[in-house]
Parts: structure tokens; C-alpha cells; sequence
């Protein structure tokens, strides 16, 4: 728009301001002249109103006073003592005239007329008074004498002048407030009529300018539109931009997220066979060089799973795809494995180590029992890790704050080099290490601890550290849980019962487990696993020969790949799961051992009628875990069945 068009509007707005004003000033004079007519009129008719008053007053004391005079003569004549009630009567009224005559009207001149009435009052009252004595004393002559006296009659006719004096004051009173009433009422008219020429002609050029300011608001307006429609033209470039580029990075991101998928499967794959072999060699007889070099190899496939895991965690948190899994859980789910290995490892390298829990093993509580297991064992390794000397000590309480809710709280103090103070302010940001120089004496990605505060974070918790160089370090992080009431279960009953059903079945057969694996070093890493359990294995390649070999034989439990020739995994377990359904049978237990580790994939998996799902690299205690859970699943659903047919 044009500076010219913009001067006008600016003009405009100013013109606007004008007619507020006039109509502002319009307002105010009608509501002041019509607050002055009123007041000026509410006065007037007081002082009518007051005038009237007045006039029944002037009569009542006209006709009190005649009134008067006919009694003291009568009195006097009679020598009746009965004339002196009505005397006082009288009296009493003329008092009470002359004092709504004075209240009527307040002013100086009416202050001192009534000053004046009320004196001659007390000078007559005392005579008349002393009349009316020698009346009731029967000496008619005596009053008589006095009522005649001159000085009697002089001081009555001086009442009498006090009063219309009185009467006079107030009447100029009230006829001075009626005459300032219409005085005022007269200037209000002259200031309204000066008003209304002032309005008149500040509207008149209002209106005589509104013709110009019309024309060039509806120019300025054209401009707007036409502006307004190169604006949403721009905006629509920039939306189809904008939308084209959102596509791109969703594709982006969706192509990121399977390559992750991918690589994760390709990596864990091999990394299952290094790891397995490894440990399945560690146990064969080795000569000490030769396990040293063991060492080493699982050391470093363990390094490459955690920086592997890191990565994926720290994706799906950047790609939204995170989520908690809330299921019900004891402290001895989270605590027992992890105190136990890095117990182990700490006591290896000669450290002292030490836990303290004022929490009940058997208190439950509801949240994502594997994410803070995960935080714990990564503190735990890097207290491990950064601990020469001394000892670690782990703290585990349970708090309860001013809103009734329930938090862990987990502490990891150790006694290594600590960290300094400048390092503890990005400690927990991505990609940040302590010592990051070229010479630094330990190994990683610096992402463990970013993804710990993310994962605490989301857990509605907070972790810190307090650290001093060459005191140690303590790192500390609580999360908010739902706690539930424990169970009191006589355990001694239920582990004799689980073992006399273990054993029942032992002594008639080993347990029989079925493999689905492609892989011929992943299924070497199995057999190596599964050959310290006391189980007949049947390994097959792909799902179609499992889903036949399941048919033709009983099996206690599959272990089920996911990436296989002819059939999956998924549509193995589908088939097996739909021919149970369709027969009425029992179902078998199946556990997916897979590379394939992210949410969305274990999600599935479970979702297509699998019971649990173990990552590979294939930790043992971990399969064992899942194999053990979803044994005793089965136990559980063949023992409701039975008492559901029997009730």
C-alpha cells in the first residue's frame, strides 16, 4: 500500500477520535443538563412544597393564638381552674408550630427570628403561668390584675410580632431558594443551547468530511484486498513448500527407521555368533592365554551391543516412536539379575560391594520394570567401569511425598576419581564425556546417560549426580510408580508345588523344544545354550517345517526365528496358533529369538499369539527367563482349564 493511502488511514483514525469526542461531549451534556433540570426542578417543588407548609403553619398559629386569648379571658372571667389544661394544651402546640416553622427553612435571618419568638415566649409564659396560679387559688381579682397589667399585654403583642417576624424570615427563605432554583435552571438551558451551537458545528465538519474519508477508506480497503489475496497466494506456495518437505522428512525418517531395523538385524545376526561361540568356548578347556583372548572378544562384542542399543534407544526417542510399557513388577525384577552380574564384576576387580533396600521383595509396583532396569545397569557399569579402588554401594528406597505419591528411588555411590564440576553440567547431554581427549582411558559413545535422563524423564522422575574430584561420585534418580498392596504368598507351598509338577514331569521326559532358526551359527549358539538344560532340541530352517515337525510331534515350547525362507515367524506362529484354536488344544509356549529388536516389532510379534520375545545377541539368562515365564503360563492356563471342567 502506498504512503499516501497510509497517511489517509492514519488521518482517518484521527477523525475517528473526533467524533468519539463529539459524541462523548454530546453525552455528557445531555446527562449534566438533565442532572441540573432535574435538581433545579426537585427544588422548585421543595420550595412550593415548603411553602405550602408554611401557609397551614401561619394558620394553625393564627387560630392557637385567638384560641389562647379566649382562654385566659374565659379563665380570668370564670375563675375556672379546668381552662388552665386546655391553656397548657395550646400551649404546647404553638411550640411545636413554631418549631416546624423554624426546621422548614435554615438560615441565619430564620435562626434569629425563632431566637427572638422563643425569648418573648419565656418572657409571657412565666405571667400567664402566675395567672392561672391565683386562679386555682380562687382569687379571680389577682389574675385579672395581672392579665391587664400593661407590661403584660406589651410583652404578648411583642410575642405576637416575634412570631410573624418568623413567619416573615421563613417565607423570604424559601422564596429565595425557589427564585436560585429557576436561576440555575435558566443557566443550564443558556449552557446547553452554547453546547449544542459547539456540537452542531463540530458536526457539521465531521459530516462534511465524512464523504472524503469514505472514498479514500474504500481505496485503502481495495488495496488491502488485493494485498490480503497476494498474501494468501504467497502462503499457498509456502503450505505446498512446506507439505513437500514434511513428505520428504517423513520418508526420511521412515527410510531412516528401516534402514535402523535393518542394520540392527544384520549386526545382531553375526554379533549373536560372536558373542555365543564365545561364551560356548569359555566353557570348553582352554589354556589361560586363550581365555585372556576370550575376554577380550566378549568384552568387545558387549561394547558393540551396548553402542548398538544406545543408538537404537536414542532413535526412537527422536522419532516419537518411545513408549512405556506399564505391567506389574517387584524390586526383585529389576535389581536381582543386574546387583547380581555387576556384583560379580566388582568383586572381580576387588571392590567391595554393598546393597541397602528398605522395600519388601514382594511389594509390587506398576510402571516399566525393563527401562528402569535399564538405568540401573548402566550406572552400575559405569561405577563398575570407573571404580579401581574402594568399593560401590547401592541404595534403593521407597519415599512417599505430600501428594500421596509413591517414588524409587535408586542411589549408585562409588568411591572412583569422580567427576569435575565443569564436566557435571553436560554430563548428561548427547555425545559428552568426561574425557573426551586422545588419551582417554575408557571407551564409549556418551550416550548412556542422556538416554537414562530421557528414559527418567518420561517416567515423570529426575536424576542428578554429586561428585567431587577424587571423592567418588553418587548418581541418584527416583521414578513415580503405582504401588500395589503385596501378595502374602506362602512361598515355601508354591515353590514345593511348581517343583513336585517338575519333577512329576521329569521323571517321565525331558523337556522337548522345538527351534526355528535359518541360521547355522545362530542355531549352533542355541545348541551351545540349551546343551546345560536338560531338553531334547529339534532344530528346523524355516516355518513351514516347523509348523509340519509341531504337528506331527509334542513339543513343551518353540523358540521361533522371525526371518526365515518359505514362512516366517509371524506366520508360523499365526498357523500353529489357528490349528490350536481350531482343534481345542492347549497352547504350546512360544518365545521369538529374533534380531529384530525395536517397540514396534516386539509389539507385533506378541500380537500375532507369541508369548515373549528375546533379542539376540542372545543372552542366556535372558532366554532362560522368558522360556521359564512362559512355561509356567502354560502351567497356569492347563491348571484353569481343569477346575473350570471340574466346577
Amino acid at each position: 500500500m502506498s504512503p499516501i493511502r497510509l497517511t489517509e488511514l492514519a488521518v482517518f483514525r484521527s477523525r475517528t477520535a473526533l467524533v468519539v469526542l463529539a459524541l462523548t461531549l454530546t453525552i455528557a451534556m445531555v446527562a449534566g443538563l438533565g442532572i441540573t433540570v432535574r435538581n433545579a426542578a426537585i427544588r422548585i417543588a421543595d420550595a412550593s412544597h415548603t411553602s405550602a407548609q408554611l401557609a397551614q403553619i401561619h394558620g394553625d398559629l393564627v387560630s392557637i393564638n385567638r384560641e389562647r386569648g379566649f382562654v385566659i379571658r374565659a379563665a380570668k372571667e370564670s375563675g375556672d381552674r379546668r381552662w388552665e389544661s386546655r391553656y397548657r394544651s395550646l400551649g404546647a402546640q404553638l411550640d411545636k408550630r413554631l418549631h416546624d416553622a423554624s426546621v422548614l427553612a435554615v438560615s441565619t435571618e430564620v435562626k434569629a427570628a425563632a431566637a427572638r419568638a422563643n425569648a418573648a415566649r419565656q418572657v409571657v409564659a412565666p405571667v400567664e403561668a402566675n395567672a392561672f396560679a391565683q386562679i386555682r387559688k380562687g382569687n379571680t381579682t389577682k389574675a385579672s390584675q395581672i392579665i391587664n397589667d400593661p407590661r403584660y399585654v406589651a410583652n404578648a403583642d411583642t410575642y405576637k410580632r416575634a412570631v410573624d417576624e418568623l413567619l416573615s424570615a421563613t417565607w423570604k427563605h424559601v422564596e429565595k431558594q425557589r427564585v436560585a432554583a429557576q436561576a440555575a435552571t435558566r443557566w443550564a438551558l443558556i449552557g446547553a443551547v452554547v453546547i449544542l451551537v459547539v456540537l452542531s458545528i463540530i458536526w457539521y465538519a465531521i459530516l462534511q468530511d465524512a464523504q472524503k474519508r469514505g472514498k479514500a477508506l474504500a481505496v485503502a480497503q481495495a488495496e488491502l484486498l488485493a494485498y490480503r489475496d497476494k498474501l494468501e497466494h504467497r502462503v499457498r506456495e509456502r503450505t505446498q513448500a512446506l507439505r513437500k518437505a514434511r513428505d520428504k522428512a517423513e520418508t526420511a525418517s521412515k527410510a531412516k527407521s528401516e534402514f535402523l531395523a535393518v542394520m540392527s538385524h544384520e549386526i545382531r545376526t553375526p554379533l549373536n555368533g560372536i558373542l555365543g561361540m564365545t561364551k560356548a568356548l569359555s566353557t570348553t578347556a582352554v589354556t589361560a592365554e586363550q581365555n585372556e583372548m576370550l575376554e577380550v572378544v566378549e568384552q568387545s562384542g558387549a561394547a558393540l551391543l551396548t553402542i548398538l542399543n544406545d543408538v537404537l534407544d536414542l532413535s526412537k526417542i527422536e522419532a516419537g516412536e518411545f513408549k512405556l510399557n506399564k505391567a506389574e513388577f517387584s524390586l526383585q525384577d529389576i535389581s536381582h539379575a543386574s546387583l547380581e552380574m555387576f556384583g560379580n564384576a566388582a568383586r572381580a576387580k576387588g571392590l567391595a560391594f554393598d546393597v541397602q533396600s528398605n522395600i519388601a521383595l514382594n511389594t509390587k509396583f506398576t510402571g516399566d520394570a525393563a527401562r528402569i532396569r535399564q538405568v540401573l545397569n548402566n550406572l552400575l557399569s559405569n561405577a563398575v567401569k570407573f571404580t579401581h579402588e574402594g568399593g560401590i554401594e547401592v541404595l534403593i528406597s521407597e519415599e512417599t511425598d505430600s501428594a500421596e505419591k509413591t517414588h524409587l528411588c535408586v542411589a549408585v555411590r562409588d568411591t572412583g576419581p569422580g567427576i569435575p564440576l565443569r564436566a557435571q553440567k553436560t554430563i548428561f547431554d548427547r555425545f559428552t564425556q568426561v574425557d573426551s581427549s586422545l588419551s582417554r582411558s575408557h571407551e564409549g559413545t556418551g550416550l548412556g546417560l542422556a538416554i537414562c535422563k530421557e528414559l527418567i524423564e518420561r517416567m515423570d522422575g529426575e536424576i542428578d549426580i554429586k561428585s567431587e574430584t577424587g571423592e567418588g561420585s553418587c548418581f541418584r534418580f527416583y521414578v513415580t510408580l503405582e504401588k500395589s498392596e503385596p501378595m502374602q504368598i506362602n512361598q515355601k507351598n508354591t515353590n514345593d508345588a511348581v517343583e513336585d509338577k517338575g519333577s512329576a514331569k521329569n521323571t517321565k521326559r525331558a523337556l522337548r523344544i522345538l527351534v526355528a532358526e535359518d541360521n547355522p551359527t545362530n542355531r549352533m549358539v542355541i545348541k551351545a545354550i540349551l546343551s546345560h538344560a536338560k531338553a531334547e532340541v529339534t532344530f528346523v530352517e524355516d516355518g513351514e517345517k516347523a509348523v509340519h515337525i509341531w504337528q506331527t510331534q509334542n513339543f513343551d515350547l518353540v523358540l521361533m526365528d522371525i526371518q526365515m525362507p518359505h514362512m516366517n515367524g509371524v506366520e508360523a506362529t499365526q498357523a500353529i496358533r489357528k490349528i490350536e484354536a481350531s482343534a481345542d488344544m492347549a497352547k504350546t509356549p512360544i518365545v521369538a529369538v529374533t534380531a529384530n529388536a525395536m517397540p514396534h516389532q516386539r509389539d507385533e510379534y506378541l500380537a500375532a499369539g507369541m508369548d515373549d520375545h528375546v533379542a539376540k545377541p542372545i543372552e542366556p539368562q535372558l532366554l532362560f527367563a522368558a522360556m521359564k515365564g512362559a512355561l509356567k503360563a502354560r502351567v497356569a492356563n492347563d491348571e484353569g482349564k481343569v477346575q473350570t471342567v471340574n466346577g
